[in-house]
């Protein structure tokens, strides 16, 4: 039997600035999904793409803020991204820099292809563009004459550039989601992306080198570079050898990509366009997360100074604190607030009291009563059965991406255990040991899959608590905060 095979993808978040709580959730999300994936599939079955945007307007100009050079600007900011990384435990297979040469060339035969297939044209344009944004916007997109992502009124700007026609595949992919209606999570918003599809208009893939010094020629034309989108989009079949390595890109595409709802026209609307004028298939899923909120329910903005910084929560409580929160706290598809207070809450009742607390105390017992543990052949069929049916519910949930609902249900799990202990009483000097060696090895079954399950979302702290057990060794794992 041909084994599964699966890529999943981040957007390029820009390096113009520090990496945000919104970059911290998707990174995070992609490596807990890639974790159970590779317990699932396979470690060199599953491959995690994910890195940095380093073109346009906006990091040329922070640079110039900055009095450093651009490729100074990029590397300084590209590090921090990957600095975060290593402290939160993200595990990738590439970062992914378009500052690269060698993105340069194969995002220039992207830009060929779709050329030879008589997709791109150049024709003069005049428009209101959002720096910030780095596309054009119409009247309808601003409110009160201004970006509402940047609330900044946008440039008038008329150039001649080159055009993509997306509006060729407008049908192809109508077709391809009315096909394919689970290829969108969240699934309601499957209307709006439809909408974008039919409302579509050919786009914008260049600018005038002159205005825009940063950024790849285009092929056969230097008084023009890619648009900063059209040029970062094609990371994502570049990683995997498009255009020199057809039996690479062929055994890891189609993938799954993760993005924030701002992202969804990009990710649903523009790059599948792109890949069908390139003869490639759509994209196998596209995960579109929530936003995380200021604790006031708020967007987050510099303005509102409601900005939360994952560098001073780690510090504040610690990686895996944050982690779990970001990935059990947080709905998965749907806005969420940022909440320290929510965050202590749920760390110490789901982790400190239920998880921490049963494994110290089946530890405990076991070497106190002086009983075995760990036999697995030796579990009770009924308790068996019933831990089995909860991992089947959470291993469901992991295969559909529901993150926030399978930490839910391995809370539930650990729950059940410490309802099971309390009822069963294994303490008692009255029970005979044969009775307390069934009721503590049915938990040492139970204890395992916990950490198991817990595994992508905490990875170090769920490999810890497995090793405790196996040694009978008792460990404080999860300090309570306050």
């Amino acid at each position: 039997m041909k084994k599964e095979n699966l890529y999943i993808t981040t957007t390029l978040p820009y390096v113009n600035a520090e990496p945000h709580i919104g970059h911290a959730l998707e990174f995070i999300q992609a490596d807990a999904i890639s974790r159970y994936f590779r317990k699932k599939l396979g470690e060199e079955n599953v491959f995690l793409n994910l890195g940095t945007d380093e073109h346009g307007q906006k990091i040329l100009d922070q640079s110039k803020k900055e009095g450093i050079t651009v490729q100074e600007f990029v590397d300084k900011y590209a590090q921090r991204f990957k600095d975060f990384c290593e402290l939160f435990f993200v595990k990738y297979d590439h970062f992914y820099r378009t500052s690269d040469p060698k993105h340069h060339e194969a995002a220039k035969e992207f830009w060929r292809r779709c050329n030879e297939n008589g997709d791109i044209y150049k024709k003069k344009y005049s428009g209101l563009y959002c720096v910030g944004c780095e596309r054009f916007l119409t009247e309808k997109d601003l409110v009160e004459g201004k970006c509402p992502d940047h609330d900044k009124e946008p440039e008038i700007k008329e150039e001649e550039n080159y055009f993509f026609k997306l509006k060729e595949y407008k049908e192809i992919l109508l077709k391809w989601l009315e096909e394919n209606p689970e290829v969108l999570k969240p699934k309601r918003k499957l209307d709006e992306l439809k909408t974008i599809i039919s409302e579509t208009e050919d786009i914008s893939i260049s600018r005038l080198k002159e205005n825009l010094p940063w950024g790849i020629e285009v092929p056969n034309d230097p008084e023009q570079v890619f648009y900063v989108w059209f040029d970062a989009l094609t990371n994502y079949v570049n990683v995997l050898g498009f255009g020199e390595d057809e039996e690479k890109l062929n055994k890891w595409w189609p993938g799954i990509q993760l993005f924030g709802p701002d992202n969804l026209r990009f990710q649903g609307s523009i790059w599948q366009g792109m890949l069908a004028s390139v003869g490639l298939p759509q994209s196998k899923r596209l995960l579109e997360h929530g936003m995380v909120l200021g604790p006031d329910g708020r967007k987050m903005s510099k303005t509102l100074n409601n900005v939360i910084s994952p560098f001073d929560q780690e510090e504040k409580f610690g990686a895996e604190v944050v982690r779990f929160y970001l990935l059990t706290g947080i709905a998965t598809f749907a806005d969420s607030a940022y909440k320290e207070e929510e965050l202590t809450n749920m760390y110490n009742s789901r982790l400190a009291n239920n998880f921490g607390n049963l494994l110290n105390r089946t530890i405990h017992l076991a070497n106190s009563k002086e009983v075995e543990i760990n036999n697995v052949e030796a579990v009770e069929k009924s308790f068996r059965k019933e831990v089995d049916r909860f991992e089947k519910e959470i291993r469901e949930l992991y295969d559909e991406y529901e993150l926030a609902l399978a930490g839910e249900k391995i809370d539930e799990l650990a729950d059940w255990g410490n309802k099971y202990i309390t009822e069963k009483e294994p303490w008692e000097k009255s029970k005979q040991k044969e009775e307390v060696e069934v009721i503590l090895n049915n938990l040492s079954y139970l204890l395992h899959i916990v950490s198991e399950l817990y595994e992508p979302i905490i990875p170090v702290s769920a490999v810890k608590a497995k090793e405790a057990l196996d040694k009978r060794e008792k460990i404080i794992l999860f300090e309570k905060i306050s």
